[in-house]
């Protein structure tokens, strides 16, 4: 396998949501290893499906939070998640186009654990703050801390 791909503190983003969301994706990325090992071609199929499936859809659900939060660069950064479900439904493409799984899943889980091991630490450490500081002032905690 190429290198290890572990959750770590670095990659916290302090939101319990988003670092649940990021910790989902690893297990997959881990699940990539998995397969590849077994050389389980409908395995590797299940998991890349759901890999980029899941990923989009929580790139989707944080852009969310962003906007919420008036967050001043989502564009910026709806762009780099734009630019990553291109790539991800062109690894799915390539799938179905009959490419070799095993070459293909390892090609996969290379990119997309370093395209999000990088992505965390870099681009989404910056709307933390943002997203956070709404979350809190949101109407769940407004209505605990009138009542609690």
């Amino acid at each position: 396998m190429a290198y290890n791909i572990t959750w770590t503190a670095e990659f916290e983003t302090g939101i319990a949501i988003i670092d649940d969301q990021h910790k989902h994706i690893f297990d997959y990325l881990n699940e990539i290893d998995r397969a590849i090992a077994c050389k389980s071609v409908e395995e590797i199929e299940r998991v890349i499906k759901a890999i980029i499936d899941y990923s989009i859809s929580h790139n989707t659900f944080e852009e969310s939070l962003m906007e919420k939060a008036g967050y001043p660069l989502l564009e910026a950064h709806h762009q780099v998640h734009e630019r990553f479900k291109e790539r991800a439904h062109a690894y799915g493409a390539r799938f179905e186009k009959g490419e070799d799984p095993i070459r293909l899943a390892r090609e996969v889980r290379g990119d997309i654990g370093l395209w999000l091991t990088n992505h965390i630490k870099r681009d989404d450490k910056h709307y933390v703050s943002d997203v956070k500081r709404s979350l809190e002032g949101g109407f769940v905690a407004r209505m605990l801390a009138k009542f609690f």
